[in-house]
């Protein structure tokens, strides 16, 4: 995957963004943060790897994942389901 694909997503979820390092994303609601995602700046496109981290730190299943990059799944989606999970 690609890392404008990652960056999408992070502008997709308005997660709160800083790079040093690392990219860092973190999803706030209502002025609390509930989850952080990362990932290294590093060359090239991101390894599989790397990209079910991402999808771990996100709490999603992978058809969710998938949902989210196809651009299916918005935001108010990806609330619904972290609600469902008793994270929000």
């Amino acid at each position: 995957m690609k890392k404008a694909d990652i960056n999408r997503i992070f502008n997709k979820l308005s997660l709160q963004i800083r790079s040093t390092g690392h990219n860092y994303g973190w999803l706030t609601v209502s002025d609390k943060r509930i989850l952080r995602v990362h990932y290294s700046h590093g060359k090239g496109d991101l390894p599989n790897k790397i990209m079910h981290k991402i999808r771990g730190q996100l709490k999603l299943s992978e058809k969710d994942f998938k949902d989210l990059v196809a651009c299916p799944l918005t935001y108010e989606d990806y609330l619904d389901i972290l609600k469902r999970k008793g994270l929000l």
